[in-house]
Parts: structure tokens; sequence; C-alpha cells
């Protein structure tokens, strides 16, 4: 194990040198919700946070599979490999690479979710088991994207991390016919959920809740509510302690903010 010494200053930086490095390894970082993220061979494969639904929270809470299935299927032998996908679509419950689109987008999410707040510090462990598919990001690729998501919302709210612990309700006066999915969103807004809590609530990523909310706003379908104190407790579930299967809770706090990419970003807005 290593923590920070005299190497990298921020984990954008880190990331980068474990990637030219080759390493596969998974870096807990420290703060506010948390976080690790999953390395194989430099690449980044898993994000996990309590910032962000985990692909098994967005997968039960969609109502795409329940409890039951996804417990057995983690069971199954190979499952801590990356192959829960594989079972689940062996048992007819997931249509071809759904999983692996479910993986990448909370890949995307994950790091979106962990720049919201400043990051505490980190230290580099062994390869912890991680919820994988066959994706795997450089990076850069994962630090550009994160970016725009960043830049984008500025533009449409405003201050990302103010944006993202302020509570929302529907307007007084909601026009008849609003499209399916600002309809379901404006029934999980009830004033008291921040879109954190909405995007567990519904299995949706953060990133997306909050894209949709912010062109609702632009609508005069929301109100928004004074935004939560920061660090004060959220009313959507913390992802679970440690359990035997192959789900570990992240740890603490947070990924790129700004790095530039050579790459077209993938686009996981909607999810």
């Amino acid at each position: 194990m290593s923590t920070r010494t005299d190497g990298p200053r921020n984990v954008p930086a880190l990331l980068n040198t474990l990637y030219d490095e080759g390493r596969t390894g998974t870096v807990v970082v420290s703060g506010t919700p948390g976080g690790r993220i999953h390395l194989r061979a430099g690449r980044i494969v898993a994000v996990e946070t309590p910032g962000a639904p985990s692909v098994e929270s967005v997968l039960l809470a969609s109502g795409r599979i329940d409890d039951a299935a996804w417990t057995s299927a983690c069971a199954t032998d190979g499952a801590a490999d990356g192959r829960v996908g594989a079972e689940l679509q062996a048992r007819g419950l997931l249509a071809p690479e759904e999983f692996e689109i479910t993986c990448a987008a909370a890949v995307f999410d994950g790091a979106f979710a962990l720049a919201l707040s400043p990051p505490g510090d980190w230290e580099v462990t062994e390869a912890m088991p991680a919820v994988v598919s066959g994706a795997a990001f450089e990076p850069q690729l994962l630090a550009a994207e994160t970016s725009r998501r960043l830049v984008l919302l500025s533009r449409l709210w405003g201050p990302p991390s103010e944006f993202a612990r302020t509570r929302v309700r529907p307007a007084a006066d909601v026009p008849a016919g609003v499209p399916s999915r600002y309809a379901t969103l404006l029934r999980a807004a009830n004033g008291r959920r921040t879109p954190r809590d909405i995007a567990f609530a519904l299995g949706r990523g953060t990133y997306a809740v909050m894209l949709d909310l912010a062109r609702m706003r632009e609508l005069g379908l929301l109100h928004r509510e004074r935004p939560a104190a920061a660090g004060r407790p959220s009313t959507a579930p913390r992802l679970p302690g440690p359990r035997a299967r192959n789900v570990p809770p992240p740890s603490d706090r947070s990924l790129p903010r700004r790095s530039p990419g050579a790459h077209r970003p993938h686009r996981t807005d909607s999810v």
C-alpha cells in the first residue's frame, strides 16, 4: 500500500502516472463523499462513490432486475472476475451489452460525482474486488468528459457543487402533457430530495438527473429550495458496507476535475 508523499499533486495527476506505469490496483480517495477508483493495467474499470448510484443500485432501483437475481448472479463462481453481466444475460435478465453499458455509465457518473467536491487524501492499494465489465477507460478521457459535464451544468444552472446540494420541488402550475421522463422526475422532487437523492430513488445517473432538472427549471417546471449545508446528510441511501459478494462499498472521495483528453468522450448523459 502506498500513500501520498512527494508524488502527484492531485488525483488526476496520480491517475495519469498510474496509467503510464500500467498499474493494477485501487485508488482510495478520502473526503466527502469519498470513493474508490479501480484500475486494470492503468485504465479505469470502475468508480465507486456514495455520490452516485452504483451498477447494482441502477439495475435494482430502475426495476431491470430484482435483489434476489442480483445476489444469485454475484454468488456464481467467477462472478468476482467480472462475469456478473454474463450470468445475468445467460439467465435472460439483461439484453446483450446492457450490463457493459450500465457499467460504463457508472464509471463516468462516479467520476462526475467525485469531482463535485474537493478531494481529500488518497492511497493506492492492491486491487479490490469491484463490479466491472470489459470496458476500460484512459484517465484523460474520463477527465475530459467530467470537465465537459461540469461546464455544461455551470452554464445551465450555476455552480454544480451547489446544485448537487439543492432540494427541488415542482412548480405550482405544471402544464399537462410534459414528457414522461420529466413527469417521473417531478413526482420524485418533493422539496426534500437533492439531485443525488432522486438519482438513487429512480436508478438513474446523478449527472443525467442534474442535467434534466436544469433543463426543467429553464422550462419553469421546477422551483429550487435553499441548498443544504455542505456535509449535511442526504436522504439517499449510502452504499452498503462490505458483504459476501463482489460489490465492495466505496471508501472515501473524488476524481478528475480538468485534464485535457485526446479522445472524444463517451456520451452517457441519458443514463
